[in-house]
């Protein structure tokens, strides 16, 4: 169980452990997803609650279209907004991983963008920098061919009309397709990108070139490590050297990253290595 009063000093404790703080630690804001701590009741919250004691921000993660009262419902969006309030955490949100875009019919398309407005409707005062999406998720797999960039450019046309100006707040995220195939097609959109470089380096994609193509839109990076046909796990010393490309770009940009593995071993494993990425040397280096 976790002790009163976790938003204070360099360390969090719970328990009998305790945890190093690296709240304003990076010159980025650094957060990891809402599913870290083992809890079954009110696990966003209580995972909320546990990350804002040492990093900057949490990744709202939702799992499931159908499961959205789990994890947003009136309540628990107060409790986030109070922690949030009293802590200085921050929000960003994985939009749910089965809605149906790309490959999906039109209707099924817009019932996916009904459930991206509702949750953007009920998480909007939490002030929420960015919601990452999936925008292959739907019943077929991306191929690099003409026809697909067809079906990519009309998706994005049809998200962009029906979003609006909320579209800006939509982060495109690579997965295992080739994002820098539809370059062209994202950059002539509104929507910005969240480039997960464990992505690219899991699936052998060049990292230079995605940031040189994507630039300035890139407003979000995910860093987790990869190792026996896996990824998603604990960031290790030869992740680290295979992942200094994103580490050039998270210097200049003023963006976030969210350490993304789904264990709190994993979590501090991942944060040892990201200090050493970035040789930090142990003072803070950015002031909110």
């Amino acid at each position: 169980m976790m002790e009163a009063g976790p938003y204070c000093g360099g360390i969090i404790r719970t328990g009998i452990n305790s945890m190093k703080s690296y709240k304003n630690r990076f010159p980025f804001a650094v957060g990891a997803p809402s599913y870290i701590i083992p809890v079954k009741a009110d696990s966003v919250v209580a995972n909320a609650r546990f990350l804002a004691g040492f990093l900057d921000m949490v990744q709202l993660l939702l799992f499931g279209r159908d499961h959205l009262d789990e994890v947003m419902s009136p309540r628990i969006i107060r409790d986030l907004r109070k922690i949030g309030d009293d802590s200085g955490l921050r929000f960003t949100v994985h939009l749910p991983a089965d809605l149906a875009l790309l490959g999906a019919s039109k209707e099924a398309a817009l019932r996916s963008l009904d459930v991206i407005e509702r949750i953007l409707d009920a998480t909007g005062v939490l002030g929420v920098e960015g919601y990452v999406l999936h925008v292959d998720s739907g019943p077929e797999r991306v191929e690099l061919t003409q026809s697909w960039r067809e079906e990519f450019s009309g998706v994005l046309g049809i998200m962009a009309e029906r979003l609006g100006d909320a579209a800006r707040d939509i982060y495109l995220e690579n997965t295992s397709y080739d994002l820098m195939y539809f370059g062209d097609i994202v950059n002539d959109s509104p929507f910005p990108v969240c480039m997960d470089a464990g992505h690219l380096m899991f699936h052998g994609h060049d990292g230079e070139r995605f940031m040189e193509l994507f630039g300035s839109r890139i407003r979000q990076v995910h860093m987790h490590g990869v190792g026996g046909g896996k990824d998603h796990r604990a960031i290790s010393a030869h992740d680290v050297r295979h992942l200094k490309f994103a580490g050039k770009l998270l210097m200049k940009m003023a963006g976030s990253l969210v350490i993304e593995v789904y264990n709190r071993g994993d979590l501090e494993q991942s944060l040892r290595g990201l200090e050493h990425l970035f040789e930090i040397d142990g003072q803070a280096r950015r002031a909110d």
